[in-house]
């Protein structure tokens, strides 16, 4: 049953990824972002993937964080991105489980970077490459769900590059 809840949070935080993506403000793909980390936190808890869960419950934190900057019209200072840069790195260390762990740590310090600029496009290619990242480590967590929804992200991102660019 644990296995099945799991899998459920996966399809929901798959949902809220791929639709994220194709919003065109970033205050919009942010807030996606939002639900769709605590979701993918609970996932990730179901499945004793401790990194993978408490990177998700940063990366949650980040997305609010920023969408409240963003929501003042202002960008967050260098200081607020070297601080979630560090908190991941730390906080992925002291839940360390194995060598997948490094993971969910290097796509959060590459992400949080992304989201970090203002240009919708770096987020579109950050979110492609940490797609693939976080894809590859659902699946040796058995976050099959989380897998698609990765991969989803993954080429969502890339559609969404392809079309914006043709205009």
């Amino acid at each position: 049953m644990i296995f099945i809840s799991a899998q459920i949070c996966g399809i929901i935080a798959l949902i809220l990824t791929v639709i994220s993506v194709q919003f065109k403000t970033k205050q919009k793909i942010i807030m996606c972002f939002v639900f769709a980390n605590l979701v993918a936190s609970i996932q990730f808890f179901l499945l004793n993937a401790i990194t993978g869960a408490v990177i998700s419950i940063i990366n949650t934190i980040r997305c609010m964080v920023f969408y409240y900057y963003k929501k003042k019209g202002k960008k967050p200072s260098l200081a607020i991105l070297l601080l979630f840069e560090i908190v991941a790195i730390v906080s992925g260390i002291i839940s360390w489980q194995n060598i997948w762990s490094i993971i969910p740590i290097v796509a959060t310090v590459l992400y949080t970077y992304g989201l970090w600029q203002d240009d919708v496009k770096i987020i579109r290619i950050t979110t492609a490459i940490v797609g693939l990242g976080w894809a590859i480590y659902d699946i040796i967590v058995m976050a099959y769900i989380g897998a698609i929804q990765e991969s989803s992200q993954f080429v969502s991102a890339i559609i969404a590059l392809i079309r914006k660019n043709k205009k």
